[in-house]
């Protein structure tokens, strides 16, 4: 197999003993082996793989692309892809057979973090490539044999076929190993300019293009950097100006018509971009325009360049020469130059007007409200903002101002919200998953990714970090950050640590009593309805695969230790008792989990002739709660207290 584009890079000894102790210590499961036939008439497209997967297509030539990667197959190749990776197959005679197999690994605890070190050198499971085995009739054999296998469906087949996946996974690594294949996976970094150059409208998070390749976020950045001469955020940002300055020039669009449709969060953030790199307003950019076209459609001798250095050359020629503004002027050309002067210099002058960023109370960063006071006349509220205090976190004694106004959240905005607080900026995947719950409460608050070139833009005074341990020391190198160990502290335990970040100790207090009184509310309606002893099962559902919540995970930790619920006995001793997270639980034993109620998580779906989903008591006595990803996401307190109230009455309304 050839690459149709760019050269990948040779799999190096020190790479391929890498991966093969990433595979031998981590832990592998076998989802699915599947066996499809591709016609010229039908071609596979744009399907994203479920979970990591590795895929053999034989007999006959075809065009195979995986994600921004195009493969030139003759007759047989084997391509490898990460969940969420994206897959096409255009068979170039009749037909081409394909085999797909669908795995998911895991860190074990004891080796997690050893692991995550290897890892951050390269990471095996969400690579990308695609080659012609030196032996393709071996390989043929082991996916034949690993389908068959499976398909049997007893435990020692299934086995058997685990068997062959590592198998195949040594017979690739092989091939790597004498050096006859290439690692066709193009350059990140003219891969992500392409991705930037196609998606830069959307919503763009810099880690999703990155896992494309199996790199952090922080190496596809300094890659960018290095080749493009720019950062990712600078480019983008460059790309979507680039479609603003357009739009402001050949339509009549709205601000915030036009912020929205060129990738912008809200008119707020295209104004802050504008003003940043161009030193004036996207109205005012509108109306030198507007004159420069009415004086070139008079004088074709003299136009302006339209190209990303339009403003700035515009800049330039106000502050190195000067214009008669009031005097005789003796051409169009003067003309346009007085204009253009007016308006920058009126942009000037009001660019020291904080923009509306909705953060908490003030826009104006701390150190800038001190420069400006007055000798003597420091106000309370700029005294307050001023001071810091130190608290101690799980990353040691850090200084936090005493008030803090520009704060961003990554998670557990809902914490935050409940404490008062609107937070500056948001997680992009926080704001997503919230629109059912507290989305009024951060309409102003700007949507981000939380990469450390997304969060600088901010300027926050206070960061606060749930997930992504990893970019931890980035943040905090832009301002004091808290990390909050996720899923390691108690519902109390959270908020009181927040609320002491944030300096709302008495609010925190009030949060927590609010809380309590809804737990106890509800264990009392559950014991007035009968349903104090009845047990619940929680988890995702599926036809092939059904992962049954622990005590760790957020819903099961609010239904079995918050709520008290009981939990079916084998849920108990072998999902609760063994500490963890979930459970995999094939079909054939469901109903030794299932409890009296189901909760069901998220948007699984079940076919309507599932034998064994129709033959469970709870589904033939319609004691489904389902409950969509807004309410089952995050454990933060306004998110629980919705889902607490969502499953009570869903609970009380199924027990009459």
């Amino acid at each position: 197999m050839q690459e149709r584009e760019e050269a990948g890079q040779i799999f190096t000894p020190e790479m391929i003993d890498t991966m093969a102790r990433i595979w031998t210590r981590s832990i592998i499961t076998l989802i699915d082996v599947r066996f499809q036939i591709v016609a010229s008439q039908s071609p596979l497209e744009q399907y994203r793989m479920p979970s990591n997967m590795f895929m053999y297509a034989c007999g006959g030539e075809a065009q195979i692309q995986l994600n921004e990667t195009t493969f030139g197959m003759e007759r047989f190749g084997l391509v490898h892809g990460g969940k969420g990776s994206v897959l096409s197959i255009s068979p170039k005679g009749e037909i081409v057979r394909t085999f797909m197999v669908f795995y998911k690994a895991e860190l074990p605890l004891f080796l997690k973090k050893n692991l995550q070190q290897l890892m951050e050198q390269v990471n095996p499971f969400v690579q990308q490539f695609g080659y012609t085995p030196s032996n393709p009739i071996l390989l043929l054999d082991l996916f034949q044999q690993m389908m068959n296998s499976w398909n049997c469906g007893k435990a020692m087949d299934q086995l058997q076929a685990k068997c062959f996946l590592y198998q195949l996974i040594h017979e690739v690594y092989r091939d790597f190993e004498r050096g006859e294949v290439r690692y066709l996976q193009p350059d990140p970094a003219s891969a992500a300019k392409m991705y930037l150059d196609q998606h830069y409208r959307a919503p763009i998070m810099f880690k999703e293009i990155a896992d494309m390749f199996g790199i952090s976020g922080g190496q596809l950045t300094r890659l960018f950097k290095k080749k493009e001469g720019i950062s990712l955020q600078e480019y983008l940002i460059q790309r979507r100006i680039e479609a603003a300055c357009h739009d402001l020039k050949h339509t009549e669009a709205t601000i915030k018509e036009i912020a929205t449709g060129t990738g912008f969060a809200d008119e707020k953030n295209l104004f802050r971009m504008f003003k940043k790199y161009y030193k004036m307003t996207p109205s005012y950019y509108r109306k030198i325009n507007a004159l420069s076209m009415q004086v070139d459609g008079i004088d074709n001798d003299y136009h302006f360049p339209y190209n990303m250095s339009e403003l700035a050359s515009l800049v330039k020629s106000y502050r190195d020469g000067e214009s008669t503004m009031f005097g005789q002027v003796r051409s169009k050309k003067m003309i346009l130059t007085a204009a253009i002067s007016v308006m920058l210099l009126l942009s000037a002058c009001t660019s020291g007007t904080p923009a509306n960023n909705g953060g908490t109370v003030n826009s104006i960063p701390a150190q800038t409200q001190q420069t400006t006071q007055p000798e003597g006349s420091e106000t309370k509220a700029s005294e307050a903002v001023s001071q810091t205090r130190t608290i101690s976190t799980v990353k040691g004694d850090i200084k936090v101002p005493n008030n803090p106004q520009r704060v961003v959240v990554d998670y557990l905005v809902g914490d935050v919200v409940a404490l008062g607080v609107t937070p500056l900026g948001v997680a992009r995947a926080a704001r997503g998953e919230a629109e059912a719950v507290y989305a009024n409460q951060i309409t102003n608050s700007i949507n981000i990714a939380m990469e450390p070139e997304d969060v600088m833009t901010l300027e926050p005074d206070l960061i606060i970090l749930a997930w992504g341990d990893e970019s931890y020391e980035d943040l905090s190198k832009i301002a004091p950050t808290i990390y909050v160990p996720y899923g390691d502290m108690t519902t109390e335990e959270r908020i009181s640590f927040i609320g002491d970040a944030l300096n709302k100790q008495e609010e925190a207090k009030a949060v927590l009593n609010a809380y309590t009184e809804k737990i106890e509310e509800a264990k009392l309606s559950f014991q007035n309805a009968g349903l104090s002893d009845v047990t619940i099962t929680v988890g995702e559902f599926g036809d092939k695969s059904n992962y049954i919540a622990g005590s760790k995970h957020a819903v099961g930790e609010l239904v079995y230790n918050q709520l008290q619920m009981q939990a079916p006995s084998k849920v108990q001793t072998d999902i609760i008792d063994a500490d963890k997270y979930w459970g995999d639980i094939s079909m054939e034993v469901l109903s030794a989990y299932t409890g009296d109620y189901m909760i069901f998580l998220g948007d699984g779906n079940i076919t309507a002739d599932n034998a064994v989903w129709k033959s469970l008591p709870a589904v033939q006595n319609g004691r489904i709660v389902k409950v969509d990803s807004s309410l089952s996401w995050s454990t933060d307190v306004i998110t629980s207290s919705a889902l607490i109230d969502y499953i009570v009455n869903q609970m009380l309304a199924l027990a009459k």
